[in-house]
């Protein structure tokens, strides 16, 4: 085998497994940053969700049972 051969047959093997994974990164689904801080003015109770979607419970203040609002 020639030295070109060989060289070429190593970047053709290069160039596949980077094709394998972007075609797995595609059917991940889309996650959203939500960030949450309380309405009560003393509870000041802040949080972070990473979700696709955000459910009722989740706007709910754990401290105080509060409801949340969303900070953009």
């Amino acid at each position: 085998m020639g030295l070109d051969k060989w060289l070429q047959s190593e970047k053709d093997e290069k160039k596949e497994p980077k094709s394998k994974k972007k075609d797995r990164g595609e059917s991940r689904t889309q996650i959203s940053k939500f960030m949450l801080i309380c309405t009560n003015s003393k509870c000041k109770y802040q949080k972070v969700l990473m979700k696709k979607l955000l459910m009722d419970k989740d706007t709910i203040c754990p401290k105080c049972k509060s409801k949340m609002k969303f900070k953009g």
